[in-house]
């Protein structure tokens, strides 16, 4: 990787569902502007081709690298200024969460768990899928900003460590079984 500039990236499956195109589109503006910042595109899957294809069309040529596969995934997280999952459709948002984990504040649809795992302004930023202006922009803030940067990241730090943990996500499961069972007998049904 090139020893200047930001570098906004992602960890994901090389997927449509994920979005990376709507990245890329979204980079292409950035670049036009005169942002200094690459793109890492880490991971594998059906659409490499297609969006090294499309890298190529948008002349990104020398600012969007795919590394492919990379483990561990931490090794991503730590050459990252900004984590970006763009996804069209997305479960819990796992990679999200190791990001937010490492102190990366991140720009992301807003789908899925990515909906309630990211807080918008407070962790990073959440916009509609396929809104490459709309992603653009968020990245754009975050590049531009880093005291912004660094607050988010240490908020999304917290929040990882304070609700997903998997101590923290048992101890959530035992509210809600003690919860149901505390109502069952309040029913008087046993």
């Amino acid at each position: 990787l090139p020893a200047g500039g930001l570098l906004v990236g992602t960890a994901a499956t090389l997927h449509p569902r994920k979005g990376l195109d709507v990245l890329l589109r979204a980079a292409a503006l950035l670049s036009r502007k005169d942002v200094d910042f690459h793109l890492l595109l880490a991971g594998t899957g059906p659409a490499e081709g297609e969006l090294k294809e499309l890298a190529r069309r948008l002349d990104l040529e020398g600012r969007v690298f795919f590394p492919g596969r990379v483990e561990p995934s931490e090794r991503i997280y730590a050459a990252l200024d900004v984590f970006c999952l763009p996804s069209r459709k997305e479960g819990l948002g796992v990679a999200a969460l190791e990001a937010m984990a490492s102190g990366l504040p991140v720009a992301a649809s807003r789908v899925g768990g990515l909906a309630e795992s990211v807080v918008e302004g407070e962790t990073g930023f959440l916009v509609p899928p396929g809104d490459q202006g709309a992603l653009g922009q968020a990245l754009e803030r975050l590049l531009s900003d880093p005291p912004l940067r660094r607050r988010m990241g240490l908020a999304g730090a917290r929040r990882v460590g304070g609700r997903y943990t998997a101590r923290a996500m048992g101890e959530g499961n035992r509210r809600i079984y003690l919860e149901i069972l505390e109502a069952r007998d309040r029913g008087g049904t046993r």
